[in-house]
This record gives structure tokens, C-alpha cells and sequence, in this order.
């Protein structure tokens, strides 16, 4: 048995997101080869870990290459083919066996605003057929989807690849005198980093310190706003790696989530739990689903956000940790995905 992973980035490029997932994915099942096609700059291959990883140039001709890769690798009866890519789905003349979908293509990209819409809409009605199993990592994320009524999906949410890295930590490097609000987004329009911005102004003469991982398109302007409005108690911490954010997560005293749409998931809320840590977050998207409590939940508004801060500021529940374990762990997910596995050869 081999499998096909459909991906956008470079493994060695991209360490989080989609690229994260897949890895962890693959070792619901032991495969005798693992595939992974993705954009690249060039058409080229190379090996990752346990991948044989084959870039497709993103040119006008490239489902012309990507085609002749998978029918050169593509075995019947031996392979699945496992999407996280809705446009290598589309373009394929293999059906896929297992799309991944994240966030519905045609709802993502209405909320951004986009002109052209209702080829997106015409895409996804399209996409659903040319897969065998849909796979939504929420309630939320089928919700918004065009897929209907169709009884060919299945829920798995996700979980966290630093499961096995948390007691790999270095000693406590925490600010004593601080609340330290650990912040792990992209910085783009639907993180609201505006209304983060709001409430640390706010809260400048409070005790409260805000630490924002992450790197996106609008880094630079915000980075800019942020000297320009001379706001001291919020670092921009850019891009981190793995071993700098399993620090941070544990340093932090809460965790702080800010969505506006497109948030199919909400990974942070889970990797605050997974280090027992109080995660406060939007009451959007399908954040609902995966925070403990709605006492969790504020509205995208600074006097809410403040006020939830001050909630779990003043309250302690060392149950994060548990729950976490009996809904998002490594060994629930993997086990859901390897019965996905098994049945898709069937």
C-alpha cells in the first residue's frame, strides 16, 4: 500500500498549517511509500523524511504535469490518494480518495471579499465530485461548505504535533511580575490584529504583556502601527520555531485567539489546553466547538476581550490538560484516521 498526499507548500519550506498535519497523518498507517505533490518553483523531486516530495511548477500547463506525475506513481487497488489541495482535486483525472477540507473554498474566499465569487462556487460544487470521502475537520467547516446533503464525510478534528514534544521544555524563562498573553497567528485580515492593538492600548498601564508569534502579509503595517502608536506592552515576535513556541506556549499564562472568519478550526485554543493553559478566544467560526467553556468565548469588541482576560485572570481550572486528552490527542486522531484509512482499501 502507498499513499498520495495532495499539499501546497515545501515541507522544508512551511514547518506549520497543512504541511504539519499531513506529516502527522501519515502515521496513521503503515504505508510502504508516502507521496507528497506540491507547489514548488520548479518541477523537481526530492525526499523529506519518509516523503518522496515532487514540487509541480505552478505554470498555465501545470494539470498537464501534474497528471503525468500521478499516473506515473498512481497504482489501482495499492494507492490512496489523500487531498488537502482543492484545485489538484479539480484538475485530476484520479478521484481523489479522501479530501481534506480546512475551510470551504467558496465561503474562504467570499469573505475575502473576492470579485469572481461564483467561479469559486462553481468550483466547489465541482470539487465534491471528484472525490470519494470528505473529511471536515469541524462542524463548522461542513456548515459552510456547499457539499449538501451528500452522507459521504466524515468529522476529524485535529490535533497537536507538539504532543510529543511537551516535556521536551527548558526551565521557565517567564516574567514573574506580568500576565504574559501568548497570541500564535497569521497576521492577516480575519486575526483582527486591529482590535488586539485597541486592547493592548487600552491595557497600558495594566500588567498584562502580549507576545505575538507568527509572520503573514500584513506583518510590516502592523509592526509600523505598533511604533507609530508607541504601544509598549505588545512584542512582535515574527516567525518562531518549533522549540521558541513549545517555550512560549509554556511561559504563558493565557492564550489569546482573535478570529474574524475563515477559522475552520482554531489550533491554538487546543495547544493552550495541551500545556494546561487558559485559552480565551472569539465566539466565530468553529472556535465554539473546540473551546472548553463558553465562558471562554468573547464578542469582537475590546471591552469583551478585556473583560474575559480579567476572567481568567482571577480563576484557576487545571483542567485544560484533561481536556484536551479526551477529545484532541494524538492517539484519538490517529486512531479515527487509520479506520479512514482502512476503509478507503476496502
Amino acid at each position: 500500500m502507498k499513499i498520495i498526499y495532495l499539499g501546497h507548500n515545501s515541507f522544508k519550506e512551511h514547518k506549520r498549517g497543512v504541511e504539519n498535519v499531513i506529516d502527522f497523518q501519515s502515521k496513521a498507517f503503515e504505508f510502504d511509500r508516502f507521496y507528497y505533490i506540491h507547489w514548488g518553483s520548479q518541477t523537481i523531486a526530492s525526499k523529506s523524511k519518509n516523503f518522496i516530495c515532487i514540487s509541480i511548477k505552478h505554470c498555465w500547463y501545470w494539470p498537464i504535469v501534474l497528471n503525468f506525475v500521478l499516473l506515473r506513481i498512481y497504482k489501482k487497488d495499492n494507492t490512496i490518494i489523500h487531498s488537502h489541495n482543492p484545485l489538484f482535486s479539480i484538475f485530476s483525472l484520479l478521484k481523489s480518495d479522501i479530501l481534506t477540507v480546512h475551510d470551504a473554498f467558496y465561503y474562504l474566499n467570499k469573505s475575502k471579499n473576492k470579485k469572481i465569487t461564483f467561479h469559486y462556487k462553481i468550483l466547489e460544487y465541482l470539487l465534491y465530485t471528484r472525490c470519494s470521502v470528505v473529511h471536515f475537520i469541524s462542524n463548522y467547516s461542513k456548515e459552510k461548505s456547499l457539499f449538501g446533503e451528500r452522507r459521504n464525510f466524515v468529522i476529524i478534528p485535529n490535533t497537536s504535533h507538539f504532543e510529543l514534544s511537551d516535556k521536551h521544555i527548558i526551565q521557565s524563562s517567564k516574567e514573574i511580575n506580568l500576565t504574559n498573553v501568548l497570541i500564535v497567528r497569521s497576521f492577516e485580515e480575519r486575526s483582527r490584529f486591529d482590535l488586539l492593538l485597541k486592547v493592548a492600548e487600552k491595557l497600558g498601564n495594566s500588567n498584562y504583556f502580549f507576545k505575538v508569534a507568527g509572520k503573514g502579509p500584513l506583518y510590516g503595517y502592523y509592526q509600523n502601527m505598533i511604533k507609530e502608536k508607541n504601544i509598549n506592552n505588545i512584542v512582535l515576535l515574527g516567525y518562531v520555531k518549533d522549540n521558541e513556541l513549545l517555550q512560549l506556549y509554556f511561559d504563558c499564562d493565557i492564550v489569546l485567539m482573535i478570529a474574524e472568519y475563515g477559522e475552520g478550526f482554531g489550533l491554538p485554543v487546543i495547544e493552550g489546553y495541551l500545556f494546561n493553559k487558559p485559552v480565551i478566544a472569539s465566539n466565530k467560526c468553529a472556535i465554539p466547538e473546540v473551546i472548553i467553556s463558553n465562558d471562554y468565548l468573547f464578542e469582537n469588541d475590546c471591552e469583551s476581550i478585556i473583560q474575559s482576560l480579567d476572567y481568567v485572570s482571577n480563576i484557576y481550572n487545571g483542567k485544560y490538560h484533561d481536556f484536551y486528552q479526551s477529545k484532541f490527542s494524538n492517539a484519538i486522531v490517529l486512531e479515527k484516521f487509520r479506520n479512514l484509512y482502512l476503509n478507503c482499501n476496502k
